[in-house]
This record gives C-alpha cells, structure tokens and sequence, in this order.
C-alpha cells in the first residue's frame, strides 16, 4: 500500500512538472504565444475590413494602434475591429484586454472631391470623400429616398480636408437635383458644385439650373443641363465612340477621318444619317474634336435644344487649355460649355519639400527648354506634353510652396530691357498652370526681365542656362 501511495506521487509529480512546461512553453495562453497570436488575428481583421492604413502592435493582451487615420471615425472603428478581433478579451478568455490609440491624423485630401452619380436605370453610385460616418450614412439615406427602389452603390471613404462651410447641405443639394434628371452626375469640389445631367423637360432643366446657380457663398454652382444628345463622341478606355445623328454621309465621313487623324485607339461608329438641318453645328465638331478625343474620358454633346456643345470628362492641363482656346471662337447659333477636370498624375508618391521640388521643376523641359517664338508671347502646341509634365511636378510639391515664374525677352531682339514680353511670356506659363491645371494662383507669381541679364551671360561658359526664357524658383510661404 505504501509503495502505491508512493508510485501515484511520483506519477501526480511528472504529471504537474508536463502541466507546468506545457502551460509554459506550449499552452496558446503562454505570454508569447498569446501575443504572437493576437498579433495575427488583429492584423487580419484590420486588413479584411480594408483598414490599410492601420497597423497594430501587440505588447502582450495590449494592443498599440498607429498609422495616418484618415478621419476620427476610422480610428474608432480600427480600435473596435482590434479589440474584438479574439473574442471578448480578459484574462480569463485570452483576447485583447486594450488598445491605445498611437495613430496619426492623414493630411487632408486637396481636391476634396465627393460624386454622386444616377444612372438611366434610377440607380444611384455614391463615392469620393466624406467627412464622417454620420454624414455619409445621411447622404446613403437620402439616395435610398430618391432612388424609388432601384439599388444605391457606396464607394466613398472617410477623409479628412473638407472646406468650411455647409458641405453636407451642398452635397443633398446636389442629390435633389440629381433626382430630378433623367441620368447624370453630381461632383462637390471642394467649394465648386457641379451638376451635369439630362432631361428632356424644359422646365426642369430651368428649375435645376436655376438651383445650381445661386448657391450661397463661399460655394458655387456649376449646371450642366442638357436635353436629350443629338450627336456625341465618347473616349473612354475601351476606344472612342462616335453616335447619335447627322445630316448627311459627308458629314459623317468628315467626322470619321477627324477623329483617325486625332486619335490613336480604336474608334466605333454608330452615326446615323437623318432627315435633320442644323446649319453651322458641323464648325463645333471641327474645333472641338481633335482636342476632346486626348482626353482620358468624357463626352462631347451636341444638344441643339440647349443651344449647343457640352464638354465633360478628365483631361490634362494641355488638351482642356487648347480646347478651351479653339471653342472660345465658336461663331453661329451654338455655343459650348466646358466642364472638364485637370487630371494630373503626380510626378512624386509623396508631397516634395522645397530642395526637392527645386530639383524636379529645374529638372523639366518646360522649365529650361521652353522658347516662345520671336518677339511672341505664346508656345507651339508641340509644348503641350512639357507643360504637362511642369504641372505634375508642382502638383506633387508641398501645399506650402510657392513659385516665382521669370520671364525674359528676346535676346537677340534689337529692343533692349523688353520687359513686358518677359512678363508676358512668365504670365502665359501662370495663367496655364492657374486655370488649365488647376493650381492655387496665390501659389504663382509672374515677373518680366528684358534681355538684358541673358545678353550679359553670352560670353559665359553657362549662357545657355542664363539665357532661357523661363525659369522658376521655389520657395516657402513666408520667403
């Protein structure tokens, strides 16, 4: 009997020393493998729930959230996924007990665009940037309310950079107009709201248009109401599309052998020829084409009811400048309206300090090739993509940096000090970069040189780089 007493001791203690290495080194509760494993399943969940911004840190059942949290509302929906990505936490059940908020505010989004968008089905696709959860599940509710059934898409994202003011009265604004039309689109721009759609009603287009236009300050209203298209061409990435009716095969035929010239994909012809006389609707087309058809997408609209053209979509800076040159000429009984987006892909992934920007902008043709034509103040059309390129690279400058645009006149020119073609020449690269390209005109300043400080260089070893027409320097705010 002793001896059993003894052999069951011996037992009972081999089994607590395997408990106790076990519960030690290989029981999921071990310290170490308890946070290796909350390390996992807490990633997991952030980045099944599309939290890519989020990283989580685990010191032991605590839990350490960073990262740039584009709103307030994201690090509180990170902090929740992460606290119940185990089950409800403790000591007991082995989960996260904790997590401390170490996260970052994002930059705020510039532009800070928001879209809604209703399609000829009723349906209606929500996206771009809100400020909160609240505001986007009341713009959600309000599209349900519109849509009659038809189904509604939610694509937006919390961001933070939305301007002062009533941005959510503008963006339901928006969305009750929207409702009104047959089919179209609403975009908040940071102050700028656009809305461009169909009816065929006459007094809604009046009713809508009238809305759009007198928006309070500090927002603006932008209507692009148009009756049902009579003619149209849209680019997209699938190629370029050409529908809708002329008046005649040669019109069609012209029509044709512009948009091959202009464009280099692939084009579908779905004209119709009919019964129609439009006198002087042919002369949009020829201006407006070959430049609408760069575009990375839109449409071009000939609406006769609505007295013209319409032009929408994304374009670089060069196809929307050049196409806002060509139709501004338009002569007859039509007109065209231009409501284009700059699209600029920036040069850099991140915002440029100024040595850096200093380095990129010195760096491009558009700052140290670009010649204007003698005694001219003006640039080829061949300059586009270089001017194109400048844009992007300012665009990729930080917000806080400023330029200062220098124009010289012609060196060779008989006039000495011909100061107003330098000016000129810097304010022609300004009002690009300003109004084509979308950049805050406080951020540019235009100053004209004669030719004086070029001449000076002639017998250097730099003159080439002392005699260019442009040149721009950076620097900060308060420089």
């Amino acid at each position: 009997m002793r001896l059993l007493d003894y052999l069951f001791a011996f037992v009972a203690l081999v089994g607590l020393v395997a408990a106790s290495w076990w519960g030690v080194y290989q029981s999921p509760q071990n310290a170490a493998n308890l946070q290796f494993r909350l390390q996992q399943e807490t990633s997991s969940a952030l980045k099944a729930a599309g939290m890519d911004w989020a990283v989580v840190n685990m010191d032991g059942q605590h839990a350490v959230l960073s990262g740039k949290a584009p709103s307030p509302d994201a690090v509180r929906d990170a902090a929740l996924i992460v606290l119940s990505a185990d089950g409800p936490g403790g000591l007991i059940f082995g989960g996260v007990t904790q997590v401390e908020n170490a996260a970052d505010s994002a930059p705020p989004v510039s532009p800070y665009v928001w879209r809604a968008e209703k399609t000829p089905e009723g349906a209606f696709v929500l996206s771009g940037h809100v400020p909160s959860k609240a505001i986007r599940k009341a713009l959600l509710a309000e599209a349900a309310l519109f849509s009659d059934g038809a189904y509604v898409e939610d694509h937006m994202q919390l961001a933070t950079g939305a301007p002062a003011g009533n941005w959510q009265g503008m963006a339901r604004l928006g969305l009750q107009q929207l409702a009104r039309l047959s089919s179209g689109e609403v975009s908040l721009q940071d102050r700028r709201l656009r809305v461009n759609g169909v009816s065929v009603d006459p007094e809604v287009r009046a009713k809508v248009k009238a809305e759009i236009s007198n928006v309070a300050a500090p927002f603006k209203g932008e209507p692009m109401i148009r009756g049902a298209s009579l003619w149209l061409a849209r680019v997209s990435d699938s190629g370029l599309v050409l529908k809708g009716n002329v008046s005649s095969e040669s019109e069609r035929r012209e029509i044709l052998t512009l948009a091959r010239k202009h464009f280099k994909g692939d084009i579908t012809d779905e004209m119709v020829i009919a019964d129609q006389a439009y006198p002087g609707w042919m002369e949009g087309v020829r201006r407006g084409l070959p430049q609408f058809v760069r575009f990375q997408n839109g449409e071009m609209d000939f609406d006769p009811d609505g007295a013209g053209f319409f032009v929408t979509g994304q374009a670089s800076p060069s196809a929307l400048a050049y196409l806002r040159e060509d139709l501004a000429s338009l002569l007859g009984a039509y007109s065209a309206n231009v409501a284009v987006d700059t699209h600029v892909p920036s040069a850099s992934p991140s915002p440029l300090a100024r040595d850096a920007c200093q380095q990129l902008v010195s760096a491009l043709p558009a700052a140290s090739q670009v010649t204007f034509a003698a005694g001219g103040a003006t640039l080829s059309r061949d300059m586009g993509e270089a001017l194109d390129q400048l844009a992007a690279a300012i665009h990729s400058c930080e917000p806080a940096l400023v330029f200062i645009i220098v124009g010289h006149g012609d060196a060779m020119n008989a006039k000495r000090a011909d100061v107003e073609l330098g000016r000129a020449r810097a304010a022609f690269i300004a009002d690009f970069l300003g109004a084509a390209a979308g950049i805050d005109a406080g951020r540019l300043s235009a100053i004209g040189y004669g030719p004086d400080i070029a001449e000076q260089a002639i017998d250097s070893a730099d003159a080439g780089a002392d005699s260019r027409q442009i040149e721009i320097t950076v620097l900060e705010r308060s420089e």
